[in-house]
């Protein structure tokens, strides 16, 4: 009798459906300029690959990041832990697990691990850095079965351009020697992120006795701005679209849309095709002279909106977009439930699941952290911002300013509606206090944030 009550339960565990496989790609400061340009995209910009996976899945067009920097950002999305919860809105956290809030939490590629899945990683998944710039890599080597080319150095050398170009003779002032762009003489072949996707291609030709979660983290189009010429010569100069924009980052992530072709190619020939999530994401944007900025580490539009793309097979419909505001936070228990999991309690996000089924789904305001110096030695302070299907609010409490723009009329957030008093506006709309309830992930009270009310329309 109990033999055969233990057959009966070893062939009820045969019979249960296999766990899916996760194809986890990240891609270092992507812009949303892949978009279409009804969102954001622009017209000519040449990413065939990005295109072919969107017709593989479900694109979110207006995905935020959780921080405007890659590693609070890269830590909240891999612990599902927000920074406003956490603490980590900035530089200052290298050793991550140390903080209250994480000292004991389960992150993305432990969860997979714990739920029996192969763990495997390659490239740039937390913040890292590899030579011939400092090493760092702010994952954790536990969690992963194996890490390319090593938990230690997580991304093999990159080839840099000619010293004319990273230092060029006509450049005024000082410049960084990692803020350059131009043209390497090369082959893709000599590439961190060719090498990168030929290792996780040669993974997805194996056959494991688990199901696979396979981490691939590019690093471009992260400064500098270097790549072989042939990407350099899709967009002469009298090419480029006639907005705020430098040539160089077109040309950068035209490279990584090849690359990801390369993986899509490899896996669109494995066994993995038919039972695999793909989910596609970055850490953060990064401005090109808007707002006359230059660089990432802000809480406007152009720093914390990001390509975000989910393909879940027997779930998703490919080819479809959605504009609703949702978080890359969001990853952590959208893959938990898609793997038949319950997510950890500890995670902040929403599972994204009614979303890439098709579903009507009211997704909450996306929060975004960052911490904000006018310099590295310079007092300053954590900024928060809340992205809605209309409007976006920041609040910087340790200077008491606000700021409010609303998408409908201003897609570049040049007006600040907040600085506007409610006699100067010509209309009879309802205007609403609305709190910023940012101080829910501290565990306090529900309170206003800020100085003066604020008044909007919703």
């Amino acid at each position: 009798m109990l033999l055969s009550l233990l057959a009966l339960d070893i062939s009820a565990q045969d019979s249960r459906p296999a766990k899916p496989n996760g194809l986890f790609i990240s891609v270092d400061d992507l812009n949303d300029w892949i978009n279409p340009a009804t969102f954001g995209g622009i017209p000519g910009f040449k990413t065939p690959n990005f295109d072919r996976l969107a017709r593989m899945s479900m694109r979110f067009t207006n995905a935020h990041v959780p921080s405007a920097a890659c590693a609070p950002s890269r830590a909240a999305i891999m612990t599902g832990v927000h920074p406003a919860r956490s603490g980590i809105t900035g530089w200052k956290h290298a050793q991550w697990r140390k903080e209250p809030a994480l000292i004991d939490i389960q992150t993305i590629e432990q969860f997979f691990k714990a739920k029996g899945y192969t763990t495997l990683a390659g490239g740039k998944i937390y913040h890292t850095l590899s030579p011939p710039r400092a090493t760092v890599n702010q994952s954790e080597a536990q969690g992963w079965d194996f890490y390319y080319p090593s938990h230690a150095i997580p991304i093999p050398f990159q080839v840099r351009a000619p010293l004319n170009v990273i230092d060029p003779k006509l450049f005024i002032g000082k410049q960084p020697d990692y803020f350059a762009w131009g043209p390497i003489d090369l082959g893709d072949e000599y590439m961190a992120d060719y090498q990168i996707v030929d290792w996780a291609n040669y993974q997805l030709a194996q056959r494991y006795d688990k199901p696979l979660f396979l981490a691939v983290g590019l690093t471009k189009p992260h400064d500098p701005w270097e790549v072989p010429q042939k990407y350099v010569d899709l967009y002469p100069l009298e090419s480029v679209p006639d907005i705020k924009i430098k040539e160089n980052d077109l040309e950068d992530a035209s490279f990584t849309d090849a690359i990801l072709g390369r993986l899509l190619d490899a896996f669109e020939k494995s066994a993995y095709k038919n039972n695999t999530i793909i989910v596609l994401w970055s850490d953060q944007e990064m401005h090109m002279g808007e707002k006359e900025n230059g660089e990432k580490f802000t809480l406007w539009e152009r720093s914390t909106k990001t390509p975000f793309f989910g393909m879940a097979p027997g779930i998703t419909k490919g080819g479809l977009s959605t504009n609703k505001p949702v978080g890359i936070i969001d990853l952590y228990p959208t893959l938990a439930e898609l793997i038949g999991e319950k997510a950890p309690s500890h995670i902040d996000g929403e599972s994204l699941v009614p979303m890439l089924k098709g579903e009507n789904f009211s997704h909450k305001g996306v929060v975004t952290g960052y911490e904000l110096k006018e310099a590295a030695n310079a007092p300053g302070g954590d900024g928060y911002t809340i992205r809605t299907d209309r409007y976006r609010y920041i609040y910087y409490p340790f200077i008491n300013l606000e700021e409010l723009y609303d998408h409908e009329v201003d897609d570049h957030e040049w007006v600040n509606v907040a600085e506007h008093p409610m006699s100067d506006r010509n209309d009879d709309s309802r205007f609403y206090h609305i709190p910023f309830k940012i101080n829910k992930f501290n565990g306090m009270p529900y309170r206003r944030l800020g100085g003066p009310a604020l008044l909007f329309r919703i």
